[in-house]
């Protein structure tokens, strides 16, 4: 990596994870990046934009990296995939009162209609949840409030459900001050992480980013930046 010259990532507004305080980027993501950037000893600006602008920035190599992404072999075509950061999961979420509590069997999905923000890592992982599940009807939206929204409405009818990130989900249900809804079961446990990108940053830049992600691992510093958002830590190293 050129020391004097800036790196320069983008995210999307994705509390509690990532999410702009007076235009400039906040959010366990972000500290954890800035440290990593101190023990680089480089200058990281960080802009947070819609995602579908964030995402095409990153993936024409316009930017150096991306953050908060899934490992997926979509993603490592373009980017260097970090260690994971921050450990998360995927939930089912259904009317308040609904009848229904996911337990990990697929084919109690048939027939119903799920919403899901996409395209994005969830609504890759709502692919992988229902395939070979007959009559599921799968419905895309814009962001993750408008997916809340609707099921809140009986939009998605009365077998709707939808899939969050459980995080997203409860925090977006506190703000936006939403009512009748109710987690109804974890789908996957996964991991979040930062996006190199393959056009910018070579295979040694993204071993060096790594070495210091790792550093602040294994010293017990990312959990005490992430501690104050009550998001927790992953381990320090690959799945």
């Amino acid at each position: 990596m050129a020391e004097d010259v800036a790196l320069r990532f983008v995210t999307e507004p994705f509390p509690p994870y990532t999410y702009a305080v007076k235009d400039k980027a906040a959010g366990p993501m972000v500290d954890v990046l800035q440290a990593v950037c101190e023990l680089l000893k480089r200058s990281c600006k960080i802009e947070v934009l819609p995602w579908r602008r964030a995402l095409s920035l990153a993936q024409r190599g316009a930017v150096d990296g991306i953050f908060t992404i899934l490992d997926t072999p979509e993603r490592r075509a373009v980017f260097h995939i970090s260690l994971p950061v921050i450990d998360a999961r995927y939930s089912l979420f259904a009317q308040a009162g609904a009848d229904f509590r996911f337990d990990g069997d697929r084919q109690a999905l048939k027939g119903r209609t799920i919403g899901v923000y996409g395209p994005s890592g969830t609504s890759y992982a709502l692919d992988q949840l229902v395939e070979g599940v007959a009559d599921v009807s799968k419905v895309l939206e814009y962001d993750n409030i408008s997916v809340l929204r609707k099921l809140a409405a009986g939009r998605y009818g009365p077998q709707g459900l939808v899939l969050i990130n459980e995080a997203v989900g409860l925090d977006l249900i506190r703000s936006e001050k939403l009512s009748g809804l109710q987690a109804a079961g974890t789908v996957k446990q996964f991991s979040y992480a930062f996006g190199l990108s393959r056009a910018r940053l070579t295979t040694a830049d993204a071993r060096q980013f790594n070495a210091a992600l790792a550093t602040l691992c294994s010293s017990g510093r990312t959990a005490a930046l992430l501690k104050p958002y009550a998001v927790p830590a992953a381990a320090c190293k690959h799945p």
